[in-house]
């Protein structure tokens, strides 16, 4: 495998394994089994021996020297934030899409685990447009069970097949999201991403709208995220039917002025208020959400080249993509609002104690995240000669009231 080192530091490629594979415990192909193409895998005792396994990163430098390093050493240095160890295997393109994706376009970035293969196959025949997924398998007949629902699925969905990308992650470590959400978003194809949960429902084609409006677009290019609302049935049992869900804006609206839908998790306000939910119901064009604060977690579409990863400490429920998108944020990505587009949950059962335990550690995870990030942030704005440039502002304004990093920001020279 030969990559130059710009994209090494760009695509986080120390990630990439369409390689051969990890430390000789198996080789991986591209094979052509119809009606889908996937991945073939190949336990090592089962190689013929005149099959030869690269387990070398191997790229050229600029005078054309050639360098290597082992891949379980690159892996475990670009992973070494997370859980990922030895045993863990990252297979990209289990299964790829056969649809060429134009550049210019939205990849929906996504996380899938065994009970929700059906929300997927549902999204796909939604939006048809790309989707990269991860899908997350134990080593252990579970595990096997988990490929062979995820194969009915592809076999049975021909929206599947055209427009999804499956990364599979196998390991026995469960519930490392950021990680999962940095492989599908590596393997990205297009120029524009948007992270999604899989429990929600895109019910307007959001994709053609952002895709056909100069304004939307331009706002894209110069580097701005677009924030898609999303809501909830205020009762439960009434989101569990997609194809009842509201169709348009207005339909929507009457329905949030009746109390019959919500913001999505409206008991946290903080999560999704930003949005301005009662100025979204009149708004007929794009507006810059102006009330930040770093629990925000909206639904967000952006330029995929050169944004940040997110920080794969974050393991369980809780912060995880609130992490994500402080940093976003703070990197300096204004948000601003669709008008006429929106998310709804379908309702499904919560795992309330294994939530609560994770919220808990992840919310201290999260106060020391955010004033890493800002000290890290606020040095190289400063190295780089832009600490009054517009792009720092929102790191200037969010990071103020955090002590640690007004102790630290002096002590720079500005």
């Amino acid at each position: 495998m030969n990559l130059t080192l710009q994209a090494l530091a760009t695509r986080k490629s120390v990630l990439i394994l369409f390689l051969c594979i990890l430390s000789g415990i198996a080789f991986v192909k591209y094979s052509t089994i119809e009606p889908v193409r996937r991945v073939t895998l190949y336990s090592a005792s089962d190689l013929n021996q005149s099959i030869i396994i690269s387990n070398q990163f191997e790229w050229t430098d600029i005078n054309g020297g050639q360098h290597s390093l082992p891949i379980e050493t690159v892996l475990s240095k670009s992973f070494s934030l997370s859980s990922y160890s030895d045993q863990s295997l990252i297979i990209p393109y289990y299964y790829k899409a056969e649809e060429d994706f134009e550049e210019k376009d939205i990849t929906i970035v996504t996380l899938v685990t065994r009970n929700r293969i059906p929300n997927l196959a549902r999204l796909a025949t939604q939006y048809k447009g790309p989707i990269s997924t991860t899908i997350h398998v134990s080593d252990d007949d579970e595990g096997e069970y988990t490929l062979d629902m995820l194969q009915q699925a592809m076999e049975q969905n021909p929206y599947m097949r055209q427009y999804v990308d499956v990364h599979v992650v196998r390991d026995e470590f469960d519930r490392e999201l950021n990680l999962w959400r940095n492989v599908a978003k590596l393997f990205v194809r297009t120029e524009y991403v948007l992270l999604l949960d899989i429990d929600f429902y895109p019910c307007t084609d959001f994709r053609s709208n952002v895709l056909k409006n100069k304004e939307m677009m331009d706002l894209l290019e110069s580097g701005s995220a677009l924030v898609l609302p999303a809501f909830e049935y205020s009762k439960q049992e009434n989101g569990l039917d997609y194809r009842k869900f509201p169709k348009d804006k207005s339909s929507l609206v009457k329905s949030y002025k009746e109390s019959t839908i919500e913001m999505f998790h409206a008991f946290w306000t903080r999560g999704h208020g930003p949005t301005d939910y009662d100025r979204w119901m009149e708004a007929d064009s794009v507006y810059q959400v102006t009330t930040y604060q770093h629990s925000y977690e909206p639904y967000v579409i952006f330029k995929n080249k050169g944004s940040p990863w997110c920080d794969e400490r974050f393991a369980g429920y809780g912060s995880n993509k609130a992490a994500c998108l402080f940093e976003l944020y703070i990197s300096g990505v204004d948000f601003h609002v669709l008008p006429n587009d929106y998310l709804i949950h379908q309702t499904h059962a919560y795992p309330n104690e294994a939530r609560s335990i994770e919220q808990y550690y992840n919310r201290r995870l999260y106060t020391q995240f955010r004033e890493e990030l800002c000290i890290r942030l606020a040095r190289r704005f400063i190295s780089q000669k832009k600490w009054q440039d517009p792009k720092s502002e929102n790191l200037r304004v969010e990071c103020a009231s955090i002590k640690p990093y007004q102790r630290a920001i002096s002590k720079f020279r500005i």
